[in-house]
């Protein structure tokens, strides 16, 4: 068994996990170790860097591809695979759908979240103002690019929102978000922007991959390094002369805590693991955002698809339906399709968790998300629907290109059938956190 120092540990080359390292890099004479589960060079791999592959990633081998209970009541219960995080350098940060958003003031302090971002409007379409986004950071942010021939969609779409009242406007980055408005993505000229750029070109980092922890070395009460073991099974051990940090995302970090004897001794006698520091935070307020996804028919020409994917044989027959977001619905066989997302931001159910499934670093944690167990969170993802659906189906404009639900009419007019289908359609947002408290 080899054992090696560096100043800095950081288990887990996760979206932040990247970003940390790269801060604490900023010291040339500080070594900084980053352990990583799979793949350190994800600037190699064109699933992850080509944007539209991204939907591919879900179930691939950069996925996670967790076993997940998402619902969890006495009148229904979902168990779904895969429930997706990243597994690669930069984690889900390889893995997102790119809006970039940087949070509310309310939350967040807005200068500190955008320091390490540079922003790009290179066709000089937006306000000078949104400068403010920051110049200067290794990550790359753009707006989305307008496809012309999509500029009547997006004409009948802001009609119908203001048709109903509702503020446009192109500034959330100020620390208030309301309105419609155009995204600003983690793409920059056909390449996708994630946080191995942060460690990028660093010679004081040293990045590990195809590395699993197996727990953390806890001495006089201090975490002072982590025992590994890399893929031939040979264990290694690392030590911290300053930190450890656990940056291992909102599914493993708890789970390794855990492995590591941090969480409720119940839990951890359970599995055979001496208790050194009890507590009941460890893998508990597990929440997410949940999202319920629906479907409908566009006027023709009015399809995303007919745009981005030219004539061809390759081409034919193969719309851009993604089931990223909504893998309960079967892919059309022809038509321009519409699909929207109502997310529910600030759920009241946050008693998730993240428990063991066993000692065996190797094995998934029992991962309950446990969506909806307050049932004010039906009725608010249902108003939600109801909401959006005024603006597409009535509002100015959009109503005259929008067509049929697909791949059934919605109960629209019944609470209780709502109820029941939000219960059995909605699904993920990939925003899961809380479970790392001490």
């Amino acid at each position: 068994m080899s054992r090696k120092d560096f100043d800095f540990i950081i288990i887990g080359g996760s979206t932040a996990g990247n970003v940390v390292a790269g801060w604490l890099a900023q010291s040339p004479n500080a070594s900084v170790l980053i352990i990583e589960a799979r793949k350190g060079n994800p600037r190699g791999e064109t699933m992850i860097t080509t944007p539209a592959r991204a939907f591919e990633t879900r179930g691939s081998e950069y996925d996670w591809a967790y076993k997940t209970t998402f619902i969890d009541r006495p009148d229904y219960t979902r168990v779904e695979k895969p429930n997706t995080r990243g597994k690669i350098l930069g984690g889900s940060s390889c893995l997102n759908y790119y809006t970039w958003i940087p949070g509310s003031a309310a939350t967040l302090t807005i200068g500190r979240s955008l320091v390490s971002v540079t922003y790009h409007d290179d066709e000089g379409l937006y306000s000078k103002d949104l400068a403010k986004v920051c110049k200067g950071g290794p990550l790359h942010v753009a707006h989305a690019d307008l496809i012309p021939e999509m500029a009547p969609f997006r004409d009948a779409l802001t009609q119908a929102w203001t048709s109903k009242g509702e503020p446009v406007s192109e500034d959330i980055y100020s620390g208030e978000m309301h309105g419609l408005t155009h995204c600003i993505n983690s793409i920059y000229k056909g390449l996708r922007s994630s946080s191995y750029v942060f460690v990028e070109g660093k010679p004081n980092i040293t990045i590990l991959a195809d590395t699993h922890s197996k727990k953390i070395i806890i001495e006089d009460g201090v975490a002072s390094g982590v025992a590994v073991f890399e893929q031939n099974g040979e264990e290694l051990i690392f030590c911290a002369k300053k930190e450890v940090i656990v940056s291992s995302g909102v599914f493993e970090s708890p789970k390794l805590l855990m492995l590591s004897g941090l969480g409720s001794e119940k839990e951890l006698v359970a599995h055979g693991i001496k208790t050194l520091v009890k507590s009941e935070h460890v893998g508990q307020n597990l929440l997410d955002h949940p999202i319920f996804p629906y479907v409908f028919q566009v006027l023709e020409g009015l399809g995303l698809e007919e745009h981005l994917l030219r004539a061809g044989p390759s081409n034919d027959g193969a719309p851009t339906f993604s089931d990223a977001f909504q893998w309960h619905i079967p892919t059309p066989p022809a038509g321009a399709w519409l699909t929207v997302i109502v997310d529910l931001l600030r759920p009241i159910s946050q008693n998730g968790t993240v428990k063991l499934n066993s000692a065996d670093p190797l094995v998934q944690p029992n991962i309950n998300i446990n969506f909806f167990s307050n049932d004010l969170d039906i009725i608010a993802m249902r108003q939600g629907v109801r909401f959006v659906d005024d603006i597409l189906r009535t509002g100015e404009g959009f109503k005259d290109i929008i067509g049929d639900d697909y791949p059934r009419p919605m109960p629209r007019n019944s609470d209780e059938a709502m109820n029941k289908m939000i219960l059995e359609r909605s699904q993920t947002g990939f925003h899961p956190c809380g479970t790392t408290r001490l």
